[in-house]
């Protein structure tokens, strides 16, 4: 087995999408550029099986190695021929010593990476000193009827659905234009706390999304923006990406009402799975909580140079 670079990011999209959806697609992961790392997991010379991404960055002469931004994990795809339990075991069990080993030989001084749900032996890592956190995000499952997913909501989230409903607030599908979704979502996390990657940003918008990955569900009241969510999607799954409100109309209701399109536009799209990509603040939790989902464990690997960790241990103890 051999783990090196891919330089034609085409080499690696050609065989990642099939296995990831749109996080792994060409036309996704090129709001990147050229600031990705692709690694490739070779069978031998020339077989490609899998592979993952990171952004590499420096700061303070030290070297970081994270996740790009707006992207719920690394990527990590692996294809294995075998039909023996045992066999498939040991293989991914080899797969991820041979990833914590080439992550560690980057001599990083701070490492964060989750990993896609569906890897859950991750020992390796452990075994090599990191730090394998859980994580949570939420989904609900699109087979059922739309009347038996609106039947799991939260009363109290129902309520001031119908509240926004009676105060008139309209929802439309894609009735903006990229740039005043771009100018809408920098307003809006510009509100919060949350940290915004304004070149990414504008790149979803403006080079990724068109009407076969995405949609914008947009909620107006007496023709006044209310409210946008934005949803990425493959052939299977559908994600909630971003949601904002204009917290000055004073509207309750409007983002549970948004989302609640949003499950019925993906339903209406052939979408399989909704997933709310990530649940770990506590009140946001609460919010996508009240959608009746499933909870969902994924797993983030977080390491720090000495010094940075003893640090991180007063800031971020929960990490670290």
């Amino acid at each position: 087995m051999i783990l090196k670079p891919i330089h034609n990011p085409e080499d690696f999209t050609n065989k990642s999408e099939t296995h990831l959806g749109v996080f792994g697609s060409q036309k996704w992961l090129q709001i990147y550029g050229e600031s990705l790392n692709y690694i490739g997991i070779y069978k031998d010379e020339q077989q490609l099986i899998g592979g993952f991404f990171y952004l590499k960055t420096k700061k303070f002469g030290a070297t970081f190695i994270k996740l790009p931004p707006y992207t719920p994990h690394c990527g990590l795809f692996f294809v294995s021929d075998s039909k023996n339990k045992s066999s498939q075991n040991n293989f991914s069990k080899d797969i991820i010593n041979e990833v914590c080993m080439y992550i560690t030989k980057q001599k990083a001084a701070l490492t964060i990476l989750a990993f896609p749900s569906n890897i859950v032996d991750l020992q390796p890592f452990i075994w090599d000193k990191y730090k394998v956190i859980p994580n949570y995000t939420y989904r609900i499952a699109l087979a059922q009827g739309i009347e038996d997913i609106k039947a799991n909501f939260d009363s109290k989230n129902r309520n001031v659905i119908n509240k926004a409903i009676k105060e008139n607030v309209e929802v439309g599908c894609d009735t903006l234009s990229k740039e005043e979704l771009f100018h809408f979502f920098m307003n809006a996390l510009s509100s919060t706390d949350a940290n915004i990657y304004e070149t990414e940003l504008k790149n979803i918008f403006l080079k990724f999304s068109d009407h076969t990955n995405s949609f914008a569900m947009v909620a107006k009241k007496d023709n006044k923006l209310a409210g946008v969510v934005f949803c990425v999607l493959d052939k299977t799954n559908c994600y909630y990406l971003l949601g904002g409100v204009d917290k000055q109309n004073g509207i309750s209701g409007v983002n549970n009402l948004l989302i609640q399109h949003s499950i019925q536009k993906a339903k209406d799209l052939g979408c399989s799975i909704f997933d709310f990509e990530g649940s770990m603040l506590k009140g946001v939790e609460k919010f996508f909580r009240s959608f009746g989902p499933d909870l969902v464990p994924y797993y983030t690997v977080n390491k720090a140079n000495l010094p940075l960790e003893l640090l991180l241990k007063f800031k971020k103890r929960e990490l670290f």
